[in-house]
C-alpha cells in the first residue's frame, strides 16, 4: 500500500474540521454582506420615516426627534447654491451635537458626500464610526434655481455590542466545535486501532488474544467476523498438527518394517513367515510410495485443477472399464455386478482415472462378497458404486471426504478427499450412504 499513512482518527477530524470552518465562515460572510446591507436599508428606512414625521411638527429646530425610535438622529438644513452648498445649522442642534461630542466637521463631510454622490441618502465611515444621512428635500417654486433640503443623519458605531458578542459567541463555539470534533473523531478511530492490534496478534498466532469489545454496528460486524476468523485458524492450525502427526506416523510404520527387514536380511536371521523378507520389504516399499502419491497429489492436484482449462472430451465406461479389469485381478474373490452406458462429457481424463482408482481401491478394501457399479444418463450423469461392506461409522458419512477426517481403520484417509476435488472441479457432487447391508458412494455430473 503507498502513500504516507494518516489514521482515521486525524482523516475524521481533518474532515469535520474543515466542515466547521466553512460553517463557519459561511455565517461570516453572510453577517458581513447581508446582514449589513440590511442593517443600513433600516437605519435609511428609519430616517426617512423621521423626516415624514417631523414635518407635523412647526418649530422642527427645537426638537430632537426622541418620540420615533432613533433618539441619536439629528438635522441640518442644506441650499443649494451655484458653487456647492449653503449650510444653516439650528444652535440647538450644535448644542446638542457638541453635548454627543460629535466633530462638528461632520456636518460638512456628509454636505460634500451629498454634492458628490448626488443621492438623498446614503453613508460614508468617520474615525471607526458609520454615519447614516437622508434628504429630505423641499418642492421648489417654478423659477427657484435653489434647492433646499433637511438632512437628517445619525452615527452609529461600527460594531454594536450586539454585533460583538455575536463574534464572541461564533469564536467560542468555532473553538468547542474543535474540541468537540477531535472528542468525536477519537471515538470512531479507538475501536479501529484496537481491531488492529487484535488483528497484529492473530497473525502471531495469539489464539488467547481478546476481541476488543465494541458497539453492534459496521465495526461490530467486522469484529465478529476476526473473531471468527480467529476461530477457523485456531482449527485449522490444530488440524494440521495432526494431520503431520499421523501423517508422519503412516509414513514412519513402512520405513521401521522395511528397515526392521532388511536387518535381519544382513545379519542373517531368520523371520518365521508366510512371506519372505523381500516380498515384506517389496509390499511396504509399495504402500510407503502410495502414501507419497497421495500426499504429492493432494498437494499438486488442487492447483492443477485450478489453473488446467485444457479438458477434453472423454468416455468415463471406458475408464471405469479398464480400472474393473485390473481390479478384478486383484480381488478375484468378489462379485462385480457392472452395468456401464456408453457416457461422455468434458474433462480432465487424468483426474477422473485418479478418482475413480481412489473409490474402487476404498471398496475393495472394505467389499465382504460384492461390489456394485451402475451408471445412468439423464438430466445428470449418475454413477453409483457399491459394495456389502461394514457401515461408516460416523453420523454424517459425508465427512469422510475432508482432508483431516480418519478413516475407518483410525487413519487419515486422502484418498477420498482427492476425489472430492476432483468431482467438484468438474462442477459435480458425490455423496456417500450407509445402505441397509454395505455403503455407497453416488456422483452428479
Amino acid at each position: 500500500m503507498e502513500g504516507k499513512f494518516r489514521s482515521i482518527n486525524f482523516k475524521v477530524w481533518r474532515i469535520m474540521a474543515i466542515v466547521i470552518i466553512i460553517f463557519f465562515g459561511a455565517i461570516l460572510t453572510i453577517n458581513y454582506t447581508v446582514i449589513r446591507t440590511m442593517k443600513s436599508a433600516f437605519v435609511l428606512e428609519r430616517l426617512k420615516e423621521t423626516s415624514g414625521l417631523i414635518k407635523d411638527y412647526e418649530n422642527i429646530s427645537s426638537i430632537e426627534n426622541k418620540y420615533i425610535g432613533l433618539p441619536q438622529a439629528l438635522n441640518f438644513k442644506i441650499i443649494q447654491e451655484e458653487d456647492g452648498y449653503d449650510i444653516s445649522i439650528d444652535p440647538f442642534i450644535m448644542e446638542i451635537a457638541k453635548k454627543k461630542d460629535r466633530n462638528i466637521n461632520i456636518f460638512q463631510k456628509i454636505t460634500s458626500n451629498i454634492e458628490k454622490n448626488k443621492e438623498e441618502k446614503g453613508r460614508l465611515k468617520e474615525e471607526g464610526k458609520l454615519i447614516f444621512y437622508y434628504v429630505d428635500w423641499e418642492q421648489n417654486e417654478i423659477g427657484d434655481r435653489h434647492k433646499k433640503g433637511t438632512v437628517f443623519f445619525t452615527v452609529l458605531p461600527k460594531r454594536n455590542n450586539l454585533e460583538i458578542e455575536f463574534f464572541l459567541g461564533i469564536c467560542l463555539l468555532f473553538i468547542m466545535s474543535f474540541f468537540i470534533s477531535r472528542s468525536i473523531s477519537k471515538k470512531i478511530a479507538d475501536p479501529v486501532q484496537k481491531l488492529t492490534l487484535f488483528a497484529e496478534e492473530i497473525s502471531k498466532r495469539n489464539w488467547k488474544a481478546k476481541v476488543p469489545k465494541t458497539d453492534y454496528d459496521e465495526i461490530g460486524i467486522l469484529t465478529e467476523a476476526l473473531e471468527e476468523m480467529r476461530d477457523s485458524l485456531r482449527l485449522y492450525e490444530e488440524r494440521d498438527r495432526q494431520f503431520l502427526q499421523s501423517t508422519s506416523h503412516d509414513l514412519k510404520t513402512p520405513v521401521m518394517v522395511i528397515k526392521g527387514y532388511a536387518q535381519s536380511m544382513i545379519d542373517g536371521i531368520k523371520i518365521n513367515s508366510q512371506q519372505t523378507g523381500a516380498e515384506v520389504i517389496k509390499m511396504e516399499a509399495e504402500r510407503l510410495e502410495r502414501k507419497i502419491n497421495q500426499l504429492l497429489k493432494l498437494n499438486t492436484l488442487s492447483h492443477s485443477l485450478e489453473y488446467n482449462r485444457n479438458k477434453e472430451c472423454i468416455r468415463i465406461d471406458r475408464i471405469l472399464k479398464n480400472l474393473i479389469s485390473k481390479f478384478k485381478i486383484i480381488r478375484s474373490d468378489l462379485k462385480w455386478e457392472i452395468y456401464l452406458n456408453e457416457m461422455e462429457l468434458q474433462g480432465d481424463s487424468e483426474a477422473f482415472l485418479i478418482a475413480f482408482e481412489n473409490i474402487i481401491e476404498n471398496q475393495l478394501r472394505f467389499a465382504k462378497n460384492l461390489i456394485s457399479i451402475r451408471m445412468k444418463n439423464g438430466d445428470y450423469k449418475e454413477i453409483v458404486i457399491s459394495n456389502d461392506g461394514p457401515h461408516f461409522h460416523v453420523q454424517d458419512p459425508n465427512i469422510l471426504f475432508e482432508t483431516y477426517t480418519k478413516d475407518r481403520s483410525g487413519k487419515f484417509g486422502l484418498g477420498l478427499s482427492i476425489v472430492k476435488q476432483i468431482i467438484k472441479s468438474h462442477d459435480g457432487t458425490i455423496e456417500a450412504y450407509n445402505l441397509k447391508e454395505g455403503v455407497e458412494f453416488k456422483i452428479l455430473l
